[in-house]
Protein backbone atom coordinates (compact mmCIF):
# COMPACT_ATOMS: atom_id res chain seq x y z
CA UNK A 1 0.00 0.00 0.00
CA UNK A 2 0.71 3.94 -0.70
CA UNK A 3 0.81 5.15 2.67
CA UNK A 4 1.49 9.04 3.87
CA UNK A 5 2.20 9.45 7.52
CA UNK A 6 2.42 12.85 8.49
CA UNK A 7 4.06 13.90 12.11
CA UNK A 8 7.08 11.88 12.93
CA UNK A 9 7.08 11.69 16.43
CA UNK A 10 6.37 9.24 18.84
CA UNK A 11 3.57 7.61 17.18
CA UNK A 12 4.52 8.28 13.89
CA UNK A 13 8.11 7.44 13.91
CA UNK A 14 7.04 3.99 15.28
CA UNK A 15 4.27 3.92 12.95
CA UNK A 16 6.74 4.59 9.83
CA UNK A 17 9.36 2.17 11.12
CA UNK A 18 6.87 -0.96 11.57
CA UNK A 19 4.76 0.27 8.52
CA UNK A 20 7.96 0.30 6.41
CA UNK A 21 9.30 -3.13 7.21
CA UNK A 22 5.95 -4.79 6.01
CA UNK A 23 6.92 -4.02 2.84
CA UNK A 24 4.50 -0.51 2.49
CA UNK A 25 5.70 2.31 0.26
CA UNK A 26 5.51 4.94 3.04
CA UNK A 27 6.55 9.35 2.77
CA UNK A 28 7.00 10.92 5.55
CA UNK A 29 6.03 14.31 6.32
CA UNK A 30 7.21 16.71 9.50
CA UNK A 31 8.58 19.88 9.90
CA UNK A 32 11.55 18.92 11.35
CA UNK A 33 14.04 18.16 8.80
CA UNK A 34 16.96 17.35 10.89
CA UNK A 35 14.96 14.30 12.26
CA UNK A 36 13.31 13.19 8.77
CA UNK A 37 17.28 12.85 7.58
CA UNK A 38 17.82 10.56 10.35
CA UNK A 39 14.71 8.33 9.26
CA UNK A 40 15.56 8.13 5.95
CA UNK A 41 19.21 7.22 6.43
CA UNK A 42 18.55 4.13 8.20
CA UNK A 43 15.17 3.26 6.44
CA UNK A 44 13.67 3.30 2.55
CA UNK A 45 10.98 5.26 2.95
CA UNK A 46 10.35 9.02 1.06
CA UNK A 47 10.94 11.61 3.44
CA UNK A 48 9.53 15.67 2.81
CA UNK A 49 9.99 18.16 5.45
CA UNK A 50 7.35 21.15 5.32
CA UNK A 51 4.11 22.35 6.61
CA UNK A 52 1.32 19.32 6.80
CA UNK A 53 -1.39 21.73 6.05
CA UNK A 54 0.27 23.15 3.02
CA UNK A 55 -1.49 21.58 0.03
CA UNK A 56 0.93 21.65 -2.27
CA UNK A 57 3.65 19.84 0.20
CA UNK A 58 0.68 17.28 0.23
CA UNK A 59 0.36 16.65 -3.63
CA UNK A 60 3.81 16.51 -3.84
CA UNK A 61 3.89 13.91 -1.32
CA UNK A 62 1.19 12.22 -3.35
CA UNK A 63 -1.86 11.95 -0.84
CA UNK A 64 -3.93 12.11 -3.87
CA UNK A 65 -3.31 8.77 -5.05
CA UNK A 66 -2.28 7.27 -1.34
CA UNK A 67 -4.25 3.79 -0.38
CA UNK A 68 -3.97 5.47 3.45
CA UNK A 69 -3.26 8.98 5.23
CA UNK A 70 -2.13 9.18 8.57
CA UNK A 71 -1.94 12.14 10.62
CA UNK A 72 -0.64 12.11 13.59
CA UNK A 73 1.12 15.54 14.88
CA UNK A 74 0.64 16.87 18.35
CA UNK A 75 -2.15 18.68 17.28
CA UNK A 76 -5.63 17.40 16.98
CA UNK A 77 -6.61 20.74 14.99
CA UNK A 78 -3.76 19.97 12.12
CA UNK A 79 -4.70 16.15 12.41
CA UNK A 80 -8.22 16.82 11.30
CA UNK A 81 -7.42 19.35 8.50
CA UNK A 82 -4.50 17.75 7.31
CA UNK A 83 -7.14 14.15 6.84
CA UNK A 84 -9.48 16.33 5.52
CA UNK A 85 -7.42 17.86 2.44
CA UNK A 86 -6.39 14.95 1.81
CA UNK A 87 -9.77 13.21 0.93
CA UNK A 88 -10.05 15.93 -1.20
CA UNK A 89 -7.05 15.81 -2.92
CA UNK A 90 -8.04 11.79 -3.16
CA UNK A 91 -6.79 9.47 -0.70
CA UNK A 92 -8.80 6.61 -0.01
CA UNK A 93 -8.42 6.14 3.89
CA UNK A 94 -7.43 8.48 6.55
CA UNK A 95 -6.61 8.19 10.13
CA UNK A 96 -5.86 10.82 12.51
CA UNK A 97 -5.03 11.05 16.19
CA UNK A 98 -7.59 12.97 18.07
CA UNK A 99 -6.40 12.82 21.67
CA UNK A 100 -8.04 15.62 23.62
CA UNK A 101 -11.29 14.57 25.27
CA UNK A 102 -13.20 17.80 24.26
CA UNK A 103 -12.61 16.48 20.64
CA UNK A 104 -12.42 12.80 21.30
CA UNK A 105 -16.07 12.00 22.64
CA UNK A 106 -17.66 14.37 19.59
CA UNK A 107 -15.65 13.18 16.62
CA UNK A 108 -17.84 10.69 15.89
CA UNK A 109 -20.75 13.19 15.04
CA UNK A 110 -18.53 14.80 11.87
CA UNK A 111 -15.82 11.51 11.06
CA UNK A 112 -18.37 10.71 8.37
CA UNK A 113 -18.64 14.35 7.17
CA UNK A 114 -14.94 14.70 7.32
CA UNK A 115 -14.03 10.92 5.24
CA UNK A 116 -12.22 9.96 8.82
CA UNK A 117 -11.78 6.03 8.32
CA UNK A 118 -10.54 5.99 11.73
CA UNK A 119 -9.53 7.93 14.99
CA UNK A 120 -7.18 6.54 17.22
CA UNK A 121 -6.76 8.48 21.10
CA UNK A 122 -3.18 6.66 22.55
CA UNK A 123 -4.23 8.12 25.92
CA UNK A 124 -7.76 6.52 25.80
CA UNK A 125 -6.68 3.12 24.77
CA UNK A 126 -4.20 3.23 27.58
CA UNK A 127 -6.71 3.83 30.28
CA UNK A 128 -9.13 1.28 28.62
CA UNK A 129 -6.21 -1.17 29.37
CA UNK A 130 -5.22 -0.43 32.54
CA UNK A 131 -8.84 -0.59 33.94
CA UNK A 132 -9.09 -3.85 32.22
CA UNK A 133 -6.15 -5.27 33.77
CA UNK A 134 -7.67 -3.45 37.35
CA UNK A 135 -10.06 -6.66 36.86
CA UNK A 136 -7.65 -9.00 38.26
CA UNK A 137 -4.38 -8.04 40.05
CA UNK A 138 -2.29 -10.62 38.94
CA UNK A 139 -3.13 -9.52 35.14
CA UNK A 140 -0.31 -8.33 32.92
CA UNK A 141 -2.76 -7.25 30.05
CA UNK A 142 -6.15 -8.00 28.63
CA UNK A 143 -6.89 -7.55 24.80
CA UNK A 144 -10.80 -8.48 23.36
CA UNK A 145 -11.53 -10.19 19.58
CA UNK A 146 -15.06 -9.90 18.56
CA UNK A 147 -15.98 -6.84 19.91
CA UNK A 148 -15.22 -8.03 23.41
CA UNK A 149 -16.79 -11.93 22.82
CA UNK A 150 -13.43 -13.53 23.37
CA UNK A 151 -10.68 -12.41 25.56
CA UNK A 152 -6.63 -12.33 25.14
CA UNK A 153 -5.02 -12.39 28.81
CA UNK A 154 -1.46 -12.24 29.73
CA UNK A 155 0.01 -13.19 33.05
CA UNK A 156 2.74 -14.25 35.19
CA UNK A 157 2.11 -17.50 36.87
CA UNK A 158 3.24 -16.65 40.89
CA UNK A 159 2.77 -20.24 42.32
CA UNK A 160 2.18 -24.03 42.24
CA UNK A 161 -1.04 -25.43 42.24
CA UNK A 162 -3.47 -27.14 40.19
CA UNK A 163 -2.49 -25.61 37.29
CA UNK A 164 1.18 -26.34 37.51
CA UNK A 165 0.28 -30.26 38.36
CA UNK A 166 -0.52 -31.71 35.36
CA UNK A 167 -0.51 -31.53 31.70
CA UNK A 168 -2.84 -28.85 29.38
CA UNK A 169 -4.95 -31.67 28.49
CA UNK A 170 -5.40 -32.82 31.64
CA UNK A 171 -5.95 -29.81 33.45
CA UNK A 172 -8.87 -29.00 30.47
CA UNK A 173 -10.48 -32.38 31.24
CA UNK A 174 -10.27 -32.49 35.10
CA UNK A 175 -11.29 -29.04 35.73
CA UNK A 176 -13.99 -28.51 32.80
CA UNK A 177 -11.48 -25.85 31.37
CA UNK A 178 -12.86 -24.06 28.33
CA UNK A 179 -9.58 -21.70 28.16
CA UNK A 180 -6.49 -22.04 25.44
CA UNK A 181 -2.97 -21.52 26.57
CA UNK A 182 -1.57 -19.61 23.43
CA UNK A 183 1.82 -19.00 24.72
CA UNK A 184 4.09 -19.61 27.26
CA UNK A 185 7.45 -17.40 27.79
CA UNK A 186 10.23 -19.24 30.13
CA UNK A 187 13.41 -18.70 30.31
CA UNK A 188 13.32 -16.25 27.56
CA UNK A 189 12.44 -18.50 25.21
CA UNK A 190 8.44 -17.94 23.73
CA UNK A 191 6.65 -21.48 23.02
CA UNK A 192 3.72 -22.30 21.10
CA UNK A 193 2.35 -25.22 23.65
CA UNK A 194 0.52 -28.27 22.80
CA UNK A 195 -1.79 -30.74 25.05
CA UNK A 196 1.58 -32.28 26.86
CA UNK A 197 2.82 -28.98 28.07
CA UNK A 198 2.66 -28.50 31.64
CA UNK A 199 3.24 -24.61 33.13
CA UNK A 200 5.66 -23.88 35.52
CA UNK A 201 5.99 -21.24 38.52
CA UNK A 202 7.27 -17.50 37.24
CA UNK A 203 6.05 -18.40 33.43
CA UNK A 204 4.45 -15.50 31.78
CA UNK A 205 1.40 -17.37 30.34
CA UNK A 206 -0.95 -15.61 27.43
CA UNK A 207 -4.08 -18.13 27.31
CA UNK A 208 -7.78 -17.41 25.23
CA UNK A 209 -10.99 -17.56 26.52
CA UNK A 210 -14.21 -15.98 26.75
CA UNK A 211 -14.63 -13.58 29.78
CA UNK A 212 -16.21 -16.20 32.38
CA UNK A 213 -13.93 -18.92 31.07
CA UNK A 214 -11.09 -16.82 31.33
CA UNK A 215 -11.65 -16.02 35.16
CA UNK A 216 -12.21 -19.96 36.02
CA UNK A 217 -8.86 -20.71 34.38
CA UNK A 218 -7.27 -17.71 36.66
CA UNK A 219 -8.84 -19.17 39.84
CA UNK A 220 -7.01 -22.45 38.75
CA UNK A 221 -4.16 -20.32 38.37
CA UNK A 222 -4.55 -18.80 41.98
CA UNK A 223 -5.42 -15.64 40.77
CA UNK A 224 -9.33 -14.55 41.64
CA UNK A 225 -11.17 -11.32 41.03
CA UNK A 226 -10.94 -8.31 43.29
CA UNK A 227 -11.79 -4.81 42.43
CA UNK A 228 -9.41 -2.82 44.26
CA UNK A 229 -10.90 -0.27 46.53
CA UNK A 230 -7.76 1.92 47.45
CA UNK A 231 -6.05 3.23 44.04
CA UNK A 232 -3.58 5.58 44.12
CA UNK A 233 -2.47 7.32 40.51
CA UNK A 234 0.30 9.49 40.64
CA UNK A 235 0.27 12.14 37.63
CA UNK A 236 -3.22 14.05 36.19
CA UNK A 237 -3.00 13.76 32.36
CA UNK A 238 -5.20 12.79 29.56
CA UNK A 239 -5.10 9.29 30.20
CA UNK A 240 -5.63 9.55 34.20
CA UNK A 241 -8.67 11.58 33.18
CA UNK A 242 -10.21 9.07 31.28
CA UNK A 243 -8.93 6.04 33.53
CA UNK A 244 -10.86 7.65 36.33
CA UNK A 245 -14.35 8.21 34.60
CA UNK A 246 -14.05 4.55 33.67
CA UNK A 247 -13.24 3.66 37.10
CA UNK A 248 -16.04 6.43 38.56
CA UNK A 249 -19.09 4.73 36.51
CA UNK A 250 -18.32 1.09 38.53
CA UNK A 251 -17.61 2.97 42.08
CA UNK A 252 -14.02 2.86 42.72
CA UNK A 253 -13.06 5.55 44.23
CA UNK A 254 -9.48 6.74 43.03
CA UNK A 255 -6.92 9.57 44.58
CA UNK A 256 -4.78 11.58 41.94
CA UNK A 257 -1.98 12.85 43.09
CA UNK A 258 -0.54 15.62 40.87
CA UNK A 259 2.56 18.29 41.55
CA UNK A 260 1.24 20.57 39.17
CA UNK A 261 -0.67 23.16 41.12
CA UNK A 262 -2.58 24.20 37.74
CA UNK A 263 -3.04 20.89 36.24
CA UNK A 264 -4.27 19.63 39.31
CA UNK A 265 -6.98 22.30 39.26
CA UNK A 266 -7.90 21.95 35.97
CA UNK A 267 -8.47 18.22 36.49
CA UNK A 268 -10.57 18.61 39.86
CA UNK A 269 -12.51 21.04 37.71
CA UNK A 270 -13.14 18.20 34.95
CA UNK A 271 -14.02 15.72 37.24
CA UNK A 272 -14.67 16.90 40.75
CA UNK A 273 -15.93 14.09 42.05
CA UNK A 274 -12.78 12.55 42.29
CA UNK A 275 -10.38 13.70 45.15
CA UNK A 276 -7.03 15.37 43.72
CA UNK A 277 -3.98 16.23 45.66
CA UNK A 278 -1.47 18.62 44.54
CA UNK A 279 1.72 17.11 45.82
CA UNK A 280 4.58 15.75 44.68
CA UNK A 281 4.02 11.84 43.94
CA UNK A 282 7.61 11.00 44.41
CA UNK A 283 7.97 11.90 47.49
CA UNK A 284 7.87 8.81 49.91
CA UNK A 285 6.19 10.54 52.71
CA UNK A 286 3.46 12.05 50.42
CA UNK A 287 3.31 8.45 49.15
CA UNK A 288 3.25 7.45 52.69
CA UNK A 289 0.52 9.83 53.77
CA UNK A 290 -1.77 8.74 51.27
CA UNK A 291 -1.79 5.51 52.46
CA UNK A 292 0.62 3.39 49.97
CA UNK A 293 1.14 1.01 52.39
CA UNK A 294 -2.94 0.20 51.83
CA UNK A 295 -3.36 0.56 48.60
CA UNK A 296 -4.84 -2.08 46.80
CA UNK A 297 -2.93 -0.33 43.11
CA UNK A 298 -0.99 2.07 42.61
CA UNK A 299 -0.50 3.81 38.89
CA UNK A 300 2.13 5.89 37.22
CA UNK A 301 1.16 8.41 34.47
CA UNK A 302 4.00 10.56 35.10
CA UNK A 303 5.30 12.07 31.41
CA UNK A 304 8.82 10.65 32.59
CA UNK A 305 9.29 6.88 31.69
CA UNK A 306 12.34 6.69 34.51
CA UNK A 307 10.18 8.42 37.15
CA UNK A 308 7.48 5.82 36.44
CA UNK A 309 9.78 3.07 36.47
CA UNK A 310 11.37 4.08 39.98
CA UNK A 311 7.84 4.48 41.51
CA UNK A 312 6.40 1.21 40.19
CA UNK A 313 9.33 -0.61 40.87
CA UNK A 314 9.20 1.46 44.92
CA UNK A 315 4.95 0.84 44.79
CA UNK A 316 6.34 -2.82 44.16
CA UNK A 317 8.93 -3.25 46.68
CA UNK A 318 6.04 -1.69 49.45
CA UNK A 319 4.20 -4.93 47.95
CA UNK A 320 1.10 -3.21 46.46
CA UNK A 321 -1.23 -5.56 44.69
CA UNK A 322 -1.32 -3.84 41.63
CA UNK A 323 1.22 -1.76 39.74
CA UNK A 324 0.68 -0.47 36.42
CA UNK A 325 3.63 1.85 34.84
CA UNK A 326 2.88 3.67 32.00
CA UNK A 327 6.10 4.13 29.36
CA UNK A 328 6.84 5.98 26.64
CA UNK A 329 9.51 4.22 24.71
CA UNK A 330 8.75 0.80 24.36
CA UNK A 331 12.92 0.13 24.16
CA UNK A 332 12.61 0.71 28.02
CA UNK A 333 10.99 -2.57 28.79
CA UNK A 334 14.93 -4.15 27.77
CA UNK A 335 15.71 -2.13 29.80
CA UNK A 336 14.05 -3.05 32.83
CA UNK A 337 12.62 -6.13 35.16
CA UNK A 338 9.05 -6.23 34.34
CA UNK A 339 8.21 -7.81 37.38
CA UNK A 340 9.32 -5.37 39.07
CA UNK A 341 7.27 -2.41 37.62
CA UNK A 342 3.57 -4.95 37.40
CA UNK A 343 1.93 -4.28 34.24
CA UNK A 344 3.96 -2.25 31.80
CA UNK A 345 1.86 0.13 29.13
CA UNK A 346 2.95 2.00 26.67
CA UNK A 347 0.46 4.22 24.70
CA UNK A 348 2.03 4.68 21.62
CA UNK A 349 2.43 0.45 21.23
CA UNK A 350 -1.09 0.25 21.70
CA UNK A 351 -2.37 2.59 18.86
CA UNK A 352 0.63 0.89 16.68
CA UNK A 353 -0.76 -2.33 17.22
CA UNK A 354 -4.43 -1.11 16.44
CA UNK A 355 -3.02 0.95 13.18
CA UNK A 356 -1.30 -2.55 11.64
CA UNK A 357 -4.73 -3.91 12.35
CA UNK A 358 -6.24 -1.52 10.20
CA UNK A 359 -3.85 -1.53 7.43
CA UNK A 360 -3.27 -5.40 7.07
CA UNK A 361 -6.91 -5.29 7.07
CA UNK A 362 -7.23 -2.66 3.92
CA UNK A 363 -4.37 -4.21 1.98
CA UNK A 364 -6.09 -8.17 2.33
CA UNK A 365 -9.17 -6.21 1.03
CA UNK A 366 -10.86 -9.15 -0.85
CA UNK A 367 -9.66 -12.13 0.73
CA UNK A 368 -9.08 -13.55 3.77
CA UNK A 369 -7.74 -10.67 6.28
CA UNK A 370 -6.48 -9.48 9.59
CA UNK A 371 -9.23 -7.96 11.82
CA UNK A 372 -6.95 -7.52 14.71
CA UNK A 373 -3.71 -8.12 15.72
CA UNK A 374 -2.32 -7.76 19.43
CA UNK A 375 1.82 -8.65 20.96
CA UNK A 376 1.81 -11.10 23.55
CA UNK A 377 4.70 -13.08 25.58
CA UNK A 378 6.21 -9.60 25.93
CA UNK A 379 6.55 -8.76 22.51
CA UNK A 380 7.94 -11.81 20.66
CA UNK A 381 4.87 -13.28 19.53
CA UNK A 382 1.80 -12.07 18.14
CA UNK A 383 -2.23 -13.04 18.46
CA UNK A 384 -3.99 -12.04 15.24
CA UNK A 385 -7.84 -12.40 14.09
CA UNK A 386 -8.52 -13.15 10.51
CA UNK A 387 -11.97 -13.16 8.95
CA UNK A 388 -12.61 -15.99 6.38
CA UNK A 389 -14.06 -15.38 3.23
CA UNK A 390 -15.49 -17.65 0.01
CA UNK A 391 -11.02 -17.28 -1.02
CA UNK A 392 -10.01 -19.98 1.15
CA UNK A 393 -11.24 -23.36 -0.15
CA UNK A 394 -7.60 -25.05 0.90
CA UNK A 395 -8.63 -23.94 4.28
CA UNK A 396 -12.16 -24.21 4.92
CA UNK A 397 -14.56 -27.24 6.11
CA UNK A 398 -11.30 -29.45 6.72
CA UNK A 399 -10.63 -30.88 10.36
CA UNK A 400 -7.46 -29.06 11.80
CA UNK A 401 -6.07 -32.41 12.09
CA UNK A 402 -5.89 -33.03 8.59
CA UNK A 403 -4.75 -29.25 7.75
CA UNK A 404 -1.06 -29.05 7.11
CA UNK A 405 -0.16 -26.17 9.38
CA UNK A 406 3.55 -24.86 10.29
CA UNK A 407 5.38 -24.77 13.69
CA UNK A 408 5.18 -22.02 15.87
CA UNK A 409 1.45 -21.60 15.17
CA UNK A 410 -1.44 -22.45 16.96
CA UNK A 411 -5.23 -21.72 16.32
CA UNK A 412 -7.01 -20.57 19.28
CA UNK A 413 -10.19 -20.05 18.79
CA UNK A 414 -13.00 -20.08 16.29
CA UNK A 415 -15.76 -17.21 16.08
CA UNK A 416 -18.76 -18.27 14.49
CA UNK A 417 -22.21 -16.35 14.56
CA UNK A 418 -21.82 -14.79 18.09
CA UNK A 419 -20.49 -17.85 19.63
CA UNK A 420 -17.04 -19.45 20.55
CA UNK A 421 -15.29 -22.45 19.89
CA UNK A 422 -12.30 -24.04 21.47
CA UNK A 423 -11.01 -25.90 18.54
CA UNK A 424 -10.67 -29.85 19.19
CA UNK A 425 -8.79 -31.86 15.71
CA UNK A 426 -12.39 -32.76 14.62
CA UNK A 427 -13.36 -28.76 14.58
CA UNK A 428 -12.98 -27.03 10.83
CA UNK A 429 -13.16 -23.42 9.62
CA UNK A 430 -16.16 -22.30 7.68
CA UNK A 431 -16.41 -19.47 5.65
CA UNK A 432 -17.58 -16.04 7.70
CA UNK A 433 -15.74 -17.30 10.75
CA UNK A 434 -13.41 -14.97 12.32
CA UNK A 435 -10.25 -17.27 13.33
CA UNK A 436 -7.81 -16.39 16.53
CA UNK A 437 -4.04 -17.51 15.99
CA UNK A 438 -1.26 -17.35 18.09
CA UNK A 439 1.94 -17.19 16.47
CA UNK A 440 5.33 -16.64 16.76
CA UNK A 441 6.21 -16.06 13.15
CA UNK A 442 6.48 -12.70 11.92
CA UNK A 443 4.53 -11.03 9.34
CA UNK A 444 1.54 -13.45 9.05
CA UNK A 445 -0.73 -11.32 7.10
CA UNK A 446 -2.71 -13.92 5.58
CA UNK A 447 -4.55 -16.85 7.21
CA UNK A 448 -3.35 -18.92 4.10
CA UNK A 449 0.13 -18.64 5.35
CA UNK A 450 -0.26 -20.73 8.21
CA UNK A 451 0.02 -23.91 5.66
CA UNK A 452 3.14 -25.98 5.15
Amino acid sequence: MKIAIIGTGKVGSLLVEQLAQEGHQIVAIDHNEKKLIEMQNSLDVLCLAGNAIDRNLLIEAGVGTADLVIAATDSDEVNMLCTLLSRKLGASHTIARVRKPELAEEIEMFSEDMGLSMTINPEFYAAQEIFSVLRFPGLMSVETFGHGLFEMVEFRLAAEGPATSMTLHDLAVKYNSRALVCAIRRGGITIIPDGNAMLQKDDVISFAAEPKEAEHFLKLCGIRSRTPKHILIIGAGTIAYYLVRMMRDIGMKPVVIENDASKAEAFNEAVPDVLVINANGTSRDVLDEEGLDEADAFITLTGTDEVNVLLGMYAHREGVPKVVTKISRSSMIDLIDAERVGSVVCPRDIVTERVISYVRAADSAGSSNVETVYKISEDTAEALEFIVNENYEDLTDIPLKDLRMKSGILICAILRKGSVIIPRGNDSIEQGDHVIIATTLKQLTDLSMILQ
